[in-house]
């Protein structure tokens, strides 16, 4: 059975909500100057302290009001935002939106049928002409998932097509455009698709996993899986045109889901980690998956809560943790992690999507039934 989030979870809060778990907010105490990276490969987590002199909070602009559960990704010069529009508490159906990212206007609306998005950007992306959207639904029979992938018109959002993939475990899918194939992560399965058709070219199968992902890069010139059967499980390097294995390690420690991962930049990718009531980040040369050297205002491990995320948004690092304070609130150094600019928000906000100029944005909640995507300048600094 695959376990449906809904997207008021932001990526900060998704690992929480699968492991049905509370967690701790981070503290600021002082800690040793270094630690023993968590893979103990050799390479080391050095904590650096937070900023002295962090940047005002920044001065947002309401972009879209009065959605529900709304998730967001900036793709090329598009903003797509999505929410929910089945009730509170039931399985998501979700409504897909082409927004003008200065102004809030919606330019195009599609509602996915029976299917819903979850709250992560990696289940959408532009390639071959079309935009490519792997959702999620329930039978309504029954508890049995269905996995699609829709093939749409980027700009008006008419479907144009749609792949049946197997789906039945947990967390949603992703998808990624690597090796001149479109690569579908769907549980327990590999998928690649057809960048022309949508048709399943080879299939894949992750040993027992419940839960998967898969990243690549720009270029798309590489393959990264994470895959795991509740919790045990590894991160891959496979080939982009066949999906053929090349390398697999194991994080360390283990978590009680797959890792999340991002974007893959600059030769290296960085995992989220939540290992129970606590969480850790952790940062890969995808060459060899062994853990560079990081430095982070926040002890590696025991210093951050099982919501603590790091992901790549606009070509820059953005680390977050739900009232974590400004240590594990801001954008960092791509491959360090080192802190570069906190954020700023109150509290409670999490920031969804970015690109090369503004972070796009849901304030402090109010209600659970009304949001608001808000849009706020990048500091300078973050662009170092």
């Amino acid at each position: 059975m695959r376990v449906l989030l809904s997207p008021l979870f932001s990526r900060s809060r998704i690992l929480t909500g699968i492991a049905a778990v509370l967690f701790l907010s981070a503290t600021a105490c002082a800690a040793p100057p270094s630690h023993p990276d968590p893979s103990g490969t050799g390479a080391l987590a050095t904590k650096n302290p937070v900023s002295a002199s962090p940047s005002s909070a920044p001065t947002g602009h309401v972009l879209v009001t009065g959605l529900e559960n709304p998730g967001a990704t900036f793709i090329g010069n598009n903003l797509y935002v999505w929410q929910q529009v089945s009730p509170l508490g039931a399985p998501a159906r979700s409504e897909l939106m082409r927004v003008n990212p200065m102004t809030g206007m919606i330019l195009a609306k599609a509602r996915l049928g029976g299917l819903g998005l979850g709250p992560s950007p990696n289940q959408l992306l532009i390639a071959n002409g079309w935009l490519w959207v792997v959702a999620t639904g329930f039978e309504e029979a029954g508890p049995t998932a269905k996995v699609s992938l829709l093939r749409l018109q980027p700009d008006s959002l008419q479907v144009k097509g749609q792949t049946q993939l197997a789906g039945g475990g947990i967390g949603y899918p992703s998808v990624a455009a690597a090796g001149g194939g479109i690569w579908v992560a769907d549980i327990g399965t590999l998928y690649r698709v057809s960048p022309s058709t949508g048709a399943v070219i080879t299939k894949i199968g992750l040993a027992k996993a419940n839960q998967s992902q898969v990243s690549t890069d720009q270029a798309g010139e590489v393959l990264i899986v994470s895959e795991a059967q509740n919790g045990f499980g590894a991160i891959q390097s496979r080939n982009p045109v066949t999906g053929s294995l090349i390398i697999s390690t194991k994080p360390e420690p283990i978590g009680v889901t797959a890792p999340n991962l991002s974007e893959v930049t600059e030769g290296g990718v960085w995992l989220s980690v939540a290992t129970g009531m606590m969480g850790y980040i952790q940062h890969l040369d995808v060459a060899t998956l062994r853990p560079t050297s990081i430095t982070l205002p926040f002890t590696t491990l025991g210093g951050a809560s099982n919501g603590i995320s790091a992901q790549i948004m606009g070509g820059a690092l953005y680390v977050q943790q739900d009232a974590g304070g400004p240590s594990h609130n801001y954008c960092g150094n791509l491959t360090t992690g080192q802190m570069l600019a906190p954020l700023g928000f109150e509290p409670g906000a999490v920031v969804l999507t970015a690109n090369s100029t503004h972070l796009f944005y849901v304030p402090t909640q109010v209600s659970q039934r009304t949001n608001e995507l808000m849009s706020a300048g990048i500091d300078a600094r973050c662009r170092a």
